[in-house]
Formats: structure tokens, sequence, C-alpha cells
């Protein structure tokens, strides 16, 4: 730095002449000596910038704080300061004494480069001559970094001043060896208390983002002035420390509040924050539980057992708790639709559609849909029924539009595994719809039953096919039957004429379910008015001549009538009825005196339990009433007398059979029978089928093989029901030496 009377090009003949008169060595000791003296000099002066110096007299802790702030940032601007000296002098060095370098040094590799000697001579009196120099550099460089990250004050870290005392560290090749160990090593402690600190505080997605941030600024810090070689150290500390350390608090509190309020940007950060710990399973197992116990609640929503627990033994539910619960039922699938469809978005947004997530959300919803398996299958059925009977169904005219409306369903369905339960309720839905004609859309009904055999097989959909075919096949009958004349309206020999419209389906049986409460297809013996009976005789006539050798067996319990009555108050109304209460409303027809049970029941032709329910829903439309009773109990010694008073101002009136209830309660006894004998039969041909195969097999390798082969859930207790059934019929026997061996029988 001082001015010489010389130019470099003079110096630099003088160091050339030098060498090539033999003085090469001596000028590259004296070179070395004289650097060596200069560098120590630099550092002592380092030295000097003591941390106690300059800090007298009697200050509080905050001065101090303030004093030892400002003494660490002199230190390293003087650091700094030696060393981009350093590097300008060792560079003017060594243009002026090049060829010193490139003949003498090259030609002796025991000696250091001149750029080499000045980083060892800097090294070397720093690590072994000047410890405590180093020292102090690091701790003002670690005091610098800690400052900046409590955010003590507004001040940013000076980044230049940081970057070039850091850069010394590493050309002097003292970086990791000297700061990067005590570097981390402070990092660890400050997060580590850090993250006890905020864990428990903060809300998780407050955590979490306060743990994003600092990720971005470690990074900063990287690219800013810490070597490349630390970043990956520096971001495990940092993980360590606030999230491998907390992540149960994180899951345990955050998964539940997290995933009610389908917070995506929130469990995204909680999902890329824990992969970098590879905690993912802790999330999906909380994830899972989660899912478990949110879809149990929204399955059991509106069951009437739920709301039963908090009652005293014996207790019944009143009609306003009956309502809401019927309300409530109905909410069940369309809320299980919503909730996967949120839940699909949500693992394909915060979870990058991980398929472990996935299947931790297909075996949340088997889970629970499999919990309540046969109410789930029941609800569906009953929602689907709902969809094909509105008007919305209409408006669906191509593949596309049903898939949107119907394949969320059928992805719910493919969680039910008692798809026979669904089965029975959706024929016997099927059949109502078809024989009443309330099915929105012929086509719907097809493009539903297509999907459904796609699922579930041919065999599945093989009778409501076969049901179609009826119905087609009635239609085309019936216009035959009328254009033959056979029938339209019915002459009644005795005087008065009556016009009727006369309609047939006929169905085949086996392929429809059935109608009463003893599953048989056997005709009841009604008392019809007479131009009925003439109709169907002129039906059965026509249809003989075109099917030889078919009986035709009369389903009075799915026959429906429209009527028109007329009544003396408020004049003609058509009444809605099944074929019980018609036969009991003709008999009362035109006759003002009462009329006993008894009698009713002989000239119906109807047992006591059909009059008795065709009798109370009469009885609460007030079209009959009860002759001097007022208590709505039917005995065998009632009488009935026709309302002469009654009055109404609708002008359709449709009369139940039963209420919904009673029929919801008799459907289901109805269809889990008909599914346990199914059951059973598909149990016995299992058995049968790995017997054959096996010739000889022991208990429990018999009953784990079923249980594999079996597409539905059982107990322990259904299959060896099954197998002592066919004990008992020799199907297969029991070994004489081992009981628990069985042998088939050929």
């Amino acid at each position: 730095k001082v001015p010489i009377g010389f130019s470099r090009e003079e110096l630099y003949r003088l160091v050339e002449s030098l060498c090539i008169h033999e003085k090469a060595s001596k000028l590259y000791s004296c070179l070395h000596d004289l650097c060596k003296q200069f560098v120590q000099q630099q550092v002592r002066s380092l030295g000097g910038e003591s941390i106690n110096k300059g800090i007298g007299g009697k200050l509080e802790v905050g001065a101090v704080a303030v004093a030892v702030t400002q003494q660490d940032e002199k230190i390293l601007m003087k650091a700094s300061s030696i060393w981009q000296d350093h590097r300008k002098q060792m560079n003017a060095i060594r243009s002026i004494f090049l060829y010193l370098d490139r003949s003498y040094v090259v030609s002796h590799p025991r000696l250091t480069s001149l750029k080499g000697m000045g980083l060892s001579l800097l090294r070397t009196t720093l690590t072994s001559q000047h410890p405590e120099v180093l020292r102090d550099i690091v701790r003002a460089v670690l005091s610098y970094i800690k400052r900046d990250r409590s955010r003590k004050d507004k001040v940013t870290a000076d980044t230049v001043l940081l970057k070039s005392v850091l850069d010394m560290l590493s050309h002097l090749e003292i970086y990791v060896q000297e700061f990067e160990g005590v570097f981390l090593k402070a990092t660890k402690e400050f997060y580590a208390y850090e993250g006890q600190r905020f864990a428990m505080v903060k809300g998780v997605p407050a955590y979490m983002k306060h743990i994003s941030e600092r990720l971005i600024e470690e990074n900063k810090r990287v690219e800013d002035y810490l070597a490349e070689s630390t970043r990956k150290p520096l971001l495990k500390a940092l993980e360590e420390a606030l999230i491998a350390s907390h992540v149960d608090t994180i899951v345990r509190r955050g998964v539940d509040e997290l995933v009610e309020k389908y917070a995506t940007e929130d469990l995204a950060r909680m999902y890329h924050l824990l992969s970098r710990v590879d905690a993912l399973a802790s999330l999906k197992k909380y994830f899972l539980d989660h899912l478990k116990v949110a879809g149990r609640n929204l399955v059991m929503m509106g069951d009437e057992s739920q709301v039963l627990k908090d009652k005293q033994p014996g207790e019944r539910l009143n009609p306003h708790e009956i309502k809401l619960l019927e309300q409530e039922e109905k909410k069940v699938i369309p809320e299980l639709l919503m909730y996967k469809k949120r839940l699909d978005k949500l693992v394909h947004d915060a979870f990058e559609n991980d398929q472990n997530f996935t299947y931790a959300l297909k075996q949340g919803f088997e889970y629970f849909v499999g919990g309540a398996d046969y109410r789930v299958a029941e609800l569906l059925s009953r929602h689907v029924d709902a969809l094909l009977r509105g008007a919305k169904a209409r408006t669906l005219t191509t593949e596309p539009q049903v898939n949107e409306i119907f394949n969320p369903l059928l992805t719910l369905f493919g969680f039910v595994q008692s798809k026979d339960v669904f089965k029975g309720f959706y024929q016997k839905e099927l059949a109502t719809r078809l024989l009443t004609g309330k099915s929105a859309s012929r086509n719907v009904e097809k493009i539903m039953l297509q999907k459904l055999r796609a699922l579930c097989g041919a065999a599945f959909t093989k009778h409501m096919e076969s049901m179609f075919g009826d119905i087609s096949l009635s239609e085309d009958l019936a216009r035959e039957f009328h254009r033959s004349g056979s029938s339209s309206s019915v002459a009644h020999q005795s005087g008065t004429q009556l016009s009727i419209d006369f309609s047939v389906r006929v169905l085949t049986e086996g392929s429809w379910p059935k109608s009463d409460d003893n599953g048989s297809m056997q005709s009841i013996s009604l008392n019809l008015p007479q131009e009925i009976k003439d109709s169907q005789a002129s039906f059965e006539a026509f249809y003989a001549k075109r099917h030889k050798n078919r009986k035709l067996v009369w389903q009075y319990p799915r026959c429906e009538a429209l009527i028109t009555a007329e009544f003396p108050i408020c004049g003609k109304k058509e009444l809605k009825v099944n074929a019980f209460q018609a036969v009991v409303l003709a008999q009362m027809s035109n006759k003002t005196e009462a009329m006993n049970f008894a009698a009713l029941s002989s000239a119906t032709g109807l047992d006591s339990k059909n009059l008795q329910e065709s009798l109370y829903s009469l009885l609460d439309s007030k079209i009959i009433l009860k002759a001097g009773s007022h208590h709505r109990k039917i005995l065998p010694t009632d009488t009935f007398v026709a309302n002469g008073g009654f009055k109404t101002h609708l002008r359709v009136l449709k009369l139940n059979r039963e209420r919904p209830k009673i029929r919801r309660r008799m459907e289901r006894k109805q269809v889990q029978e008909q599914v346990l004998a199914d059951r059973g039969s598909v149990l016995d041909a299992t058995i049968v089928r790995i017997m054959k195969t096996m010739k000889t097999m022991a208990h429990k390798d018999l009953m784990a093989d079923v249980v594999k082969l079996i597409k539905f859930t059982c107990t322990a207790q259904d299959i060896k029901k099954q197998i002592d059934a066919l004990l008992r019929r020799e199907y297969i026997e029991r070994d004489e030496n081992n009981p628990e061996i069985y042998n088939y029988k050929a």
C-alpha cells in the first residue's frame, strides 16, 4: 500500500534477474518470512478487538448486550478487511514474483505456490498461533446469526460482511473444522428451545407456517453467505428440532381440526413438512383414525338405537323424535357422497394423490360402511330409488349425464360388503317402480342395471333384467288384449253398468320378489265385483290361446285400483287403493247399515290380518267409521259403517295399506330372511366344492378356505351351522379317528 519509486514491471524484471542469477532460493525464503511477519501482525491487530476492550464502568445488562453486539460487528468488519487486504496483497505479490512462482517454486514440489503460501500462513497463524482470535471470529458470526434468527431488532444481517468472513474460512479450508460443527450445534440448541416453546403455545397451523418460514430463511442464509455443503445438515438440524421432535403433537392436535375444516393448504403444508422427516406414517394413521370416527357418526345419523341409548328402558320415541330421525336418515347417503367428494379432493390437493393416503381413504370407508353394512345397503338402495323416481331422472338423456349422478353412488356401493342386502332392497323397489309406473326413465333404469352388472356380474342382475323383460312383454300383451276387444269395459249383467279400465302385468315366478310375509306366490282368494271377475276370465282365455300349459296366479297383494267414488257432501273423488281396500269399499258401497268384522271377512274373502290392515287405513282416512266405538284397536266384535258425512278438499286420496315405518320394517325383515337363506345356499355350495376337491380336511382349514372364497361377511358360527347341516344331509362326514377332520362323501 506504500508507494515506491519503481513500477511493477521493473520489480518483475528485478525478480527475474535474481532467479536467473541463482538467487531464487534466498528470494523465496525472504518473501516467506516477510509475509509471515505481516500476517502475524495483522492477526494480532484483530486480536486487539477483544470483547472486553472498550467496555468499562458500570453498565446495565441491556447496555452490555448492545456493546457486545457492536463489538461482534467490529470483529467481523476487521476480519473481513484483513481478508480482503490479504487477497489483494497476495495477488500483487504474485504478479511481481510470478517468474519465481513459475520457475523456481514449480520445480520444487515441497514448496507451496505463492497463493498457497499466503493462505497457509494465515491458516497457521489463526489455528496454531492465535486460536483465540479464530474463536472470537466464530463466536461473532454465531452471535450475529443468532441475533438475526431471534429478530430482536428490525435490522437485517449484513450478508455481505458474513459472506466475506465465511469465505475466508472456506478458502483457508477451516470452515468445516472450525465453524460448521459449532454452527450446527448452536442451530440445534436454538431450534430445540424454540420448538419446545412454540409447539404447545401456537396452534398447529400457525406452528407449521412458522416452520415453513424458518426453512425459507435457512435456505436463504445458505444462498447469501453459508457454504453449500452446510445446506443439508443445517436443514436436517432444523427439521429434527422443529418437526421430528414434535410429530405426535402436530398430528394429534392438528389432523382432526384440519380435516374437519377441509383446510387443504394447511394439510398440504403438514404433508410436506412431515415428509421431510419420514413421518407420513403418523399422519396417515391419524387421518385414518379420524375417518373411522367421523364416518361412523355419518352412517349412524338418524339411527333409532343411538337415541334410545339415552332413554329409560321401555321408553319409546315420540312422534316428533321419529320425524326428526326419518329426516336425518334421508341425509345419510347425500352426506356420505359429499364427504367422499371432499376427501377425494383433499387427498388430491393436500396429499398429492399419495397412494398411501388414497388407500387410507379406501380403508376408512370400508371400515365405517362395513360397520353398518346392512344399514348403508338399505339406505343406498332407497336413495337410488328416490333418484329413479324423481323428475331429475327424466332430464338424463345421455350416458355421461347418468354417470355424473350415479357413478359416485356406485363408488359408495363398492364399499358395501353385503351387496346381496342391497340387491334385496333394490329388487323390491325396482318391482314397485315397474308395476306402479313410477320410474322416471326406463332408459336410466337400464343404464343403472348395466352398471350393476359390470360391478357384480350377470348373476347379480339376472332376475332384475328378467323383470324388465316381463314388463315389455306385458305391455305387448296389453295392446293385443285391447285390440282383440276382449276387454275395455265390462257390463254388469244385473242392471247397473260400471266402466272399468282393466290392466294386467304377467310376471315370471322366481324373477320377482315375494309380495307377502310368507314369501309365497300362491293366490289369495278374494270376493271381487263381477265385472272384475269377467275381465279376469276374459284375459285368462286370451292368454291361454297364446301360451299353452301356463298357469296364471293372480297376485292381489301387488294389485292397485283407482276408484271414482261419489260422497254426499264433497261429491266425486278419486281413491287410490290396493286390492284389499278396494274389496272392503265395494262391500260397504251404497250401504247405510253397519257390518261387523266377521261379516266383512266373509264378504271380502280376506283373512283377519289383511282385513285389519285395510280397515286401519280406511278408518284413518275417515271414509268408514267404527259404529259405537272410539278406540283405535280393531276387535273381532267391532262393527263398521260408511261415513256419510265424509268431506275433503283433495281431489285424489291415496290410502296407504300401512305406514311407511311399518312397511320398511316388514321389507327389512323379508330381505334379511331372504339374504340369510341365499347365503346359506352359497355356503353349502362353497363347502361342498372345497370338500369335493380336497376329499379330506381339518375343521380349521375348511373354515379358513370358506372365508377366503365367499364375498360377503359372515361369522364362524354361520359357517359351522352350514357344516352341521351338510353333516346331517350326509354330504360330508366326520373322520372315525378324529372328529375335527371331515371326509367328503361321493
